[in-house]
């Protein structure tokens, strides 16, 4: 229950910050939002600390989320009220079984779970190089990913001019491998978190691409045979 008031304090805050004009934030396409009690992993960019409040802000109360964050944040010194605002700690640069595990028992069992694939904020909008998980955890779930992006301002919090795009829901298919096991093969893997990028990219303005600019527009030129 306290992880409830606090969310929607935190979200009520952020409201009251926006019709001030204190901020400018905006959020389009909630509607491609699958419907309660369906479980979803949403994958979007992530530049600065204020996604998180943009994203918890911009989603409905139904969809109230659950975060991945490194391990570090949950070990600080508000790190038991960041568990009771529903994190799931992840250790960076190692592969997270135990995470994993624990972010896909979430979604199957109707958890929202959101994901940044780049793994940490690229502070300059353009995306950065994906990291695998976030389709394993999908995969493992049985749940659809949701694409979403952050448009607008970039290093400030106050008077920032920000939007949260949320795309169409779609679920990710294994070619080679098992989905429901480890047996998937790392080409695969590098295939399926490409398209959860690509899927981002479609929401994204062309300079923010970054390191997938010239990936996009082969996978672009693909889509149109």
């Amino acid at each position: 229950m306290l992880s409830i008031i606090n969310f929607v304090a935190i979200t009520s805050f952020i409201g009251l910050c926006n019709k001030l004009r204190l901020i400018t934030w905006r959020v389009t396409g909630v509607e491609n939002l699958p419907p309660r009690p369906q479980g979803m992993v949403l994958v979007c960019n992530h530049i600065q600390w204020h996604d998180i409040p943009l994203i918890g802000w911009g989603l409905p109360l139904s969809h109230r989320p659950w975060w991945l964050a490194k391990v570090e944040i949950v070990n600080s010194l508000f790190g038991r009220w960041f568990t009771m605002m529903q994190v799931i700690p992840v250790k960076r640069g190692q592969r997270d079984i135990q995470a994993i595990d624990r972010a896909a028992d979430c979604a199957r069992n109707g958890g929202v779970i959101v994901i940044f694939p780049e793994g940490t904020r690229n502070h300059t909008g353009e995306m950065l190089q994906g990291r695998g998980g976030t389709a394993r955890i999908a995969l493992r779930g049985g749940v659809p990913i949701v694409p979403m992006a952050i448009v607008g301002t970039q290093r400030k919090f106050w008077f920032s001019e920000r939007t949260l795009i949320i795309g169409k829901p779609y679920h990710p298919e294994v070619r080679e491998g098992d989905a429901t096991s480890e047996k998937i093969p790392a080409n695969e893997m590098s295939r399926l978190t490409n398209e959860i990028m690509f899927k981002m990219c479609e929401l994204l303005p062309v300079e923010y691409h970054g390191y997938y600019r010239e990936l996009m527009q082969e996978y672009q030129k693909q889509g149109s045979h």
